[in-house]
């Protein structure tokens, strides 16, 4: 009977060992492979993941998955990518692209020039938001097995150059893609590149997953094997989140008085990025029969405390501007300069025809602004504060941001407050009086001085860097001397990362926020950690689960122990209970 005992409790411990000592092993892979793992949170959920739609949340999700003929580096020089070397011909109105050999993409299909032909002449001239106008009617030419000429309609290497190290030209797959209807392709949400990683999942709602590209052409890279991106709107919770440990960067969305509190957090490194270049700013509608007149968006110009407004609407982040680039795009130094003022405001308004009236007033203008951005709403308010002290009374009108953008394109508004992206392409579209009328994102101030025209004109043919920039230094001087439009400060980014995740791909904002995170890893602790709690998902060992199952479990499975506790304590039990019966056996 003691024998039979004996045998039973062996065995109960050897049945215990062979089932839990894989779970002890995969627990020990699935904790290992989580130091690689990242948890990025957007703001927004994208609608699709191609880059064509220039929405800056698809657009970073795009960045790790495709690649373009050119990229930037971290001083927004452009560098060869897809393509190992380039040539602009001037005389030709082309460029010729030299591309790199053993590319493929996530299907293991080899890049070649068919590819590229595809890419421009079926999708970024028809369906890209800048390829369209930038490359319509482009005709590819292929020279050899690794050689293109693209010959655009229009030769515009100011904008050109830009756009061929931007996601804007990101070269899709011919073999997936040929026959489908671009818009309506599964690729849109199923996207296949030859980026660093490789779309995995997406879960409508909750996340999208990525996984390293073991091909990828850049050798070493990526540093990371897994990119999970949760979807997260409030502000608060992306805070809170970041304060746990939940998630390892975010680059938007984050409220400017929240950054106190994230930076005396010992794990987390807040970085303040004036990258990419926005500015806050007063935009007028010049044919307005009050704001038409020069003299008085000067003196609006002079009656504001940039100083303070930059202060207070972002916590004391953010300078104060006086021209319509930054130091990156091109020299500050023609830029005319409106310091706080107040008399000058006055005695400029009475030169103009308005005298304050009985009641101290001068005239009323409405600030058209719109909902959901408190940062927008606190300097809408110190604008119609500081404006009544010099006789000017303004009356806010908040909008939804669609109504918003559709009282700008209609021109029913006197003056508005805008968030924008300076990029000179992007500013050519602005003030160039062809871009009057041609809806949101364009002219909506109606300006129209033929010798800015002329400016951005000569900006968009020459292909010499310096030249650019001095063109654009005397845009520069024209545009803050009419003031179509009044540059309050640069908008700054809190780009918020756990100090585990190191490399120089963050901050994000080279071009938007369209920066891949090949060179991001983790770094080694000292110590191995011990696995905590988190709503991180984690890769699944057991083929037969899908990752959706294996998401919601570590979802739902949240407890103060983990697999690898939980495990050796079933073993523990299992061993007492077989030495047990041995030792009562043995009494008997």
């Amino acid at each position: 009977m003691a024998r039979s005992r004996l045998i039973a409790s062996t065995l109960t411990i050897a049945i215990a060992l062979s089932i839990l000592t894989p779970v002890l092993m995969n627990t020990q892979k699935l904790y290992a492979q989580e130091e690689k793992q990242i948890v990025v949170a957007l703001a927004a959920e994208p609608r699709v993941l191609d880059p064509f739609t220039g929405a800056w949340h698809s657009g970073f999700v795009a960045a790790q998955i495709f690649n373009s003929l050119l990229e930037f580096d971290q001083y927004l020089r452009v560098r060869p990518s897809l393509a190992e070397s380039w040539e602009i011909l001037p005389d030709e109105g082309a460029y010729v692209f030299k591309l790199r050999k053993g590319v493929k993409f996530h299907d293991g299909k080899p890049l070649t020039p068919e590819d590229v032909k595809f890419s421009f002449e079926e999708v970024i001239s028809k369906y890209d938001i800048f390829g369209a106008l930038y490359f319509k009617n482009v005709k590819v030419e292929i020279l050899n097995e690794s050689a293109v000429k693209i010959k655009p309609e229009r030769f515009l290497p100011g904008v050109q150059i830009v756009l061929f190290a931007s996601m804007d030209t990101a070269i899709v797959p011919k073999h997936i893609l040929e026959g489908q209807e671009f818009e309506k392709s599964e690729f849109r949400v199923k996207p296949i590149g030859t980026g660093p990683f490789k779309f995995v999942e997406w879960s409508k709602g909750n996340y999208i997953i990525l996984e390293r590209n073991e091909n990828y052409w850049k050798a070493g890279k990526p540093r990371l094997d897994r990119i999970v991106i949760r979807f997260i709107t409030d502000p608060a919770a992306i805070v809170a989140a970041l304060q746990a440990g939940e998630i390892d960067y975010v680059f938007r969305g984050v409220p400017y008085e929240a950054y106190d509190s994230l930076a005396n957090n010992p794990n987390l490194d807040v970085i303040v990025s004036n990258r990419p270049p926005y500015k806050m700013s007063l935009w007028f509608n010049t044919k307005h029969p009050i704001l038409s007149n020069p003299d008085v968006r000067r003196a609006i110009a002079y009656a504001l405390d940039k100083e303070e407004i930059a202060r207070r609407a972002t916590n004391g982040l953010s300078k104060p501007t006086y021209s319509f680039w930054t130091e990156d795009i091109a020299p500050i130094t023609g830029a005319v300069r409106y310091e706080y003022n107040p008399e000058k405001a006055e005695e400029l308004l009475d030169k103009a025809g308005y005298p304050r009236g009985s009641d101290g007033k001068r005239f009323t203008i409405e600030l058209l602004t719109r909902t959901g951005e408190p940062e927008e709403e606190l300097v809408s308010d110190m604008v119609r504060d500081y404006l009544s002290r010099v006789g000017i009374e303004v009356k806010i009108k908040r909008v939804d941001f669609g109504t918003y953008l559709d009282l700008q394109s209609k021109f029913q508004y006197d003056f508005t407050l805008v968030k924008y992206w300076i990029m000179p392409f992007w500013s050519y579209q602005l003030f160039h009086s062809a871009w009057i009328g041609k809806g949101p994102f364009t002219n909506v101030m109606q300006y129209s001085n033929p010798e800015v025209d002329r400016l951005f004109d000569q900006w968009l043919r020459e292909p010499d860097p310096d030249k650019q920039k001095e063109i654009l230094v005397e845009i520069d001087r024209i545009l803050t001397s009419e003031l179509p439009a009044i540059t309050l400060y640069d908008v700054v980014w809190l780009n918020v990362k756990s100090k585990r995740l190191k490399g120089p791909d963050i901050p994000v904002g080279k071009y938007v926020f369209w920066d891949p995170l090949e060179n991001m890893y983790i770094e080694a602790p000292e110590t191995q950690p011990q696995p905590v709690e988190t709503e991180t998902p984690v890769k699944e060992e057991v083929k037969e689960e899908t990752k959706t199952e294996v998401m919601e479990e570590a979802a739902e499975t949240m407890m103060p122990f983990s697999p690898m506790v939980i495990a050796v304590a079933v073993l523990i039990v299992a061993v007492v209970a077989g030495l047990a019966l041995v030792m009562r056996g043995r009494r008997r």
